[in-house]
């Protein structure tokens, strides 16, 4: 029995934190797409409006950005589908839903595809107009011309897979404005992915401060804090998270990481909860679930989690570890 703990305990080593915010390895062989967009209404400023974008048809969030001065925004390494582009409703703005196709008319010879669109916004009624003066969102408003375009540059970059040339660009557009929200965020995930997670830590720390209310610095901190094992600060980032955003997978999925050495019953909580928001992204919550249930002479569930991850992720680097166990564990049922 403490082989086969031992055995699943390596197991969730070697799956780590190569979770789904991770670039895996067949990536190289993928074909990314991109979507340009812009927002309008008539003459009135459109920037720094929150826009999602989500996986149809199941209306699945994915990322967020925020509208820059011109009410441009982009969303880039985006994998074949069916996406929607939604516009948070706000004090002045209807919310919208505009789908895209990002499916390459071959199959056979697939090709990055590149979509432009505008999308136009409707103002709510005057009722809830907002004060004169009076600003909802509370980053990126003001961000130098100089320092956007160094941020776009990156973002070209990383469309491209030029990932040293993208951490060039977002580093340059942070000197030029520290306080680009959007710019730290990219360079932060790029320096995390390429494991200079000191280095990370450092450009993701200040946007507690620049960006209080949004989850996305939190879960890239927090991320950050669990590669370098400091699992305590790492849990406090990540519990800030979800109280501002409750329905982030990400957020339950990395908090239950680091707390499943201290805490297992809440960790247990924040897998399941990650589960039952994505699935799919938070597959590996079930290789934890596993662990905890096999601690607790649960071999049957824990079986059932191993088989759960299997048929989300057949092919993935430790399924053969995952299958080899699961099989240990039913022979002793």
């Amino acid at each position: 029995m403490n082989g086969v703990r031992k055995f699943l305990s390596a197991l969730l080593v070697i799956s780590g934190l190569a979770l789904s915010l991770t670039r895996g390895a067949a990536a190289q062989d993928r074909v990314y797409h991109r979507i340009d967009g812009r927002l309008q209404s008539r003459n009135l400023d459109v920037s720094n409006i929150r826009v999602r974008l989500l996986r149809m048809p199941e209306g699945r969030p994915i990322t967020e950005t925020f509208t820059r001065r011109d009410g441009q925004f982009a969303f880039a390494q985006l994998q074949t589908g069916e996406y929607a582009i939604e516009t948070i409703e706000n004090d002045r703005f209807e919310a919208t839903l505009t789908p895209v196709s990002l499916v390459p008319p071959n199959p056979n010879a697939p090709s990055p595809q590149s979509v432009n669109l505008v999308i136009d916004l409707t103002l709510k009624p005057l009722e809830g107009k907002p004060a004169p003066g009076v600003v909802a969102a509370d980053v990126d408003i003001d961000v130098p011309k100089a320092a956007v375009k160094r941020y776009q540059a990156g973002m070209k970059a990383l469309s491209d897979d030029n990932f040293e040339k993208a951490r060039s660009e977002f580093k340059a557009a942070i000197e030029i404005y520290p306080s680009y929200y959007a710019a730290r965020i990219e360079l932060g995930r790029e320096l995390r992915l390429q494991k200079q997670f000191r280095e990370a830590e450092e450009v993701l720390r200040p946007l507690a401060q620049i960006g209080p209310k949004h989850a996305e610095a939190r879960i890239e901190l927090g991320i950050v804090l669990l590669s370098l094992d400091r699992r305590k600060e790492a849990a406090d980032e990540l519990r800030t998270a979800v109280g501002l955003e409750e329905t982030s997978w990400a957020a339950h999925l990395y908090l239950g990481w680091a707390l499943l050495e201290t805490d297992g019953a809440q960790a247990e909580g924040h897998f399941e909860r990650a589960l039952v928001l994505d699935e799919q992204k938070a597959a590996r919550a079930h290789l934890a679930l596993a662990r905890l249930a096999q601690e607790r002479g649960k071999s049957r569930l824990a079986v059932e989690h191993l088989d759960a991850y299997l048929k989300i992720a057949p092919d993935a680097g430790d399924a053969a570890a995952a299958r080899k166990l699961a099989d240990s564990l039913r022979s002793q049922e």
